[in-house]
C-alpha cells in the first residue's frame, strides 16, 4: 500500500498551466467508479488523507482490482456517495 501511495503522491507528473487536469503537488487524482461502472467522478485528494485508516479498505480494494502499479490516476472501485462520506470524515478530523 505504501508503494502505491508513494508512486501516486510524490510523482513529478504534476499538471501545469492551470488546466482542468492540473493536480497540486502533494495531491493525488482519484477516479471513483461505482461497482457497476456507470458512475465516475474525479477527485483531487491530499496524500495525507490516503494514509488515514478509513482509506485503507478503499485502497486495498483498488489494489486488488487494478494492482499496485497504477500510474497517473488512482482508480477506486467504490460508490461515489460512500467515497464522499469517507473523504468528508477524513478532512473534518
Amino acid at each position: 500500500m505504501r508503494k502505491l501511495i508513494r508512486r501516486l503522491g510524490f510523482s513529478d507528473r504534476v499538471g501545469g498551466g492551470g488546466g482542468s487536469g492540473a493536480v497540486p503537488r502533494g495531491c493525488v487524482p482519484v477516479l471513483v467508479r461505482g461497482d457497476d461502472g456507470s458512475v465516475e467522478e474525479r477527485f483531487v485528494v491530499r496524500v495525507e488523507a490516503l494514509r488515514r485508516p478509513s482509506f485503507a479498505a478503499l485502497l486495498e480494494k483498488a489494489a486488488q482490482e487494478f494492482g499496485y502499479k497504477q500510474e497517473g490516476i488512482l482508480r477506486v472501485p467504490c460508490d461515489v456517495h460512500h467515497f464522499k462520506q469517507v473523504l468528508d470524515a477524513v478532512t473534518k478530523s
